[in-house]
This record gives structure tokens, C-alpha cells and sequence, in this order.
């Protein structure tokens, strides 16, 4: 009858070491899901909310100085001639979005961000799966 005592006694300690959720450790290591997640597939590109806001925020950037990414010609205009329906009003812009940084020159890729002036997020499209050089709406946009 001493032994469970004793037991009890290195137990105790061990067990307010441990965690009291499944996801505490998880999340003070790795960032949370919601960030990981895809906000939005373009053929089978997925891109994070981080990534399209950064590419949001690279375009309205340049657009509003008036200039480009690296000698290109986006953003550019976008004039919508396949007739998306974006949530904001336009004149819209387009800008390629990337799924490893921000775009800034070169090859475009085949994935856009369409952006207003005022900095609102109208979508995103691709390329993929379009004939020509029309486009296709990536998921949530149509």
C-alpha cells in the first residue's frame, strides 16, 4: 500500500507538465489553420487570405504611384470582358498573384488578383481552364 503513495508522488508533477489541450502546442508552433487554408484554388494552385492580400496590397500600391512591377505592364487595367460579378464596383485592375511571393516582374503566370483603386478586393482569376486568352473565375468568384 506505500507503493501507490510514492507513485502518485512522481506522477503528480508529470501530469501538470502536460498540456490541458491537444492545441495548445500545436498552435505556439505552427500558425493557425485558417492561414494555411486555401481562400481561394486556381486550377490547382491554392492561395492563402495572406497571399491574396499581399498581392492586393502590392497592386493598389502601384497603382496609386502610377507605376509597375519591374518594367512590366501590371497592374493594368481589367476590363472585365468576360462579365464576372465582383462584389465592388470598378474601374478594376489586374495583378498577378503568385503562390510563392509577390509578383514583381517577369512571367506573370496564369493566376490573378482584381483589385479597385480605392484598395477593395473584387476576386480572383486564372487563366487555367480558359480558351485563349480569356479567363476563368477561381473559386468564390463567378
Amino acid at each position: 500500500m506505500r507503493l501507490l503513495p510514492a507513485l502518485l508522488l512522481v506522477l503528480t508533477p508529470l501530469s501538470l507538465a502536460l498540456p490541458t489541450s491537444i492545441s495548445s502546442p500545436v498552435s505556439a508552433i505552427d500558425s493557425p489553420i485558417e492561414e494555411r487554408a486555401c481562400a481561394t484554388t486556381c486550377g490547382s494552385n491554392c492561395y492563402t487570405s495572406a497571399q491574396i492580400t499581399a498581392a492586393k496590397n502590392a497592386a493598389v500600391n502601384y497603382v496609386k504611384q502610377g507605376s509597375t512591377a519591374g518594367g512590366s505592364t501590371y497592374p493594368h487595367v481589367y476590363n472585365n470582358y468576360e462579365g464576372f460579378n465582383f462584389p465592388v464596383s470598378g474601374p478594376y485592375y489586374e495583378f498577378p498573384l503568385k503562390e510563392s511571393g509577390t509578383y514583381t516582374g517577369g512571367s506573370p503566370g496564369a493566376d490573378r488578383v482584381i483589385v479597385t483603386k480605392s484598395g477593395s478586393l473584387a476576386g480572383e482569376i486564372t487563366h487555367t481552364g480558359a480558351s485563349g486568352n480569356n479567363f476563368v473565375g477561381c473559386t468564390g468568384t463567378s
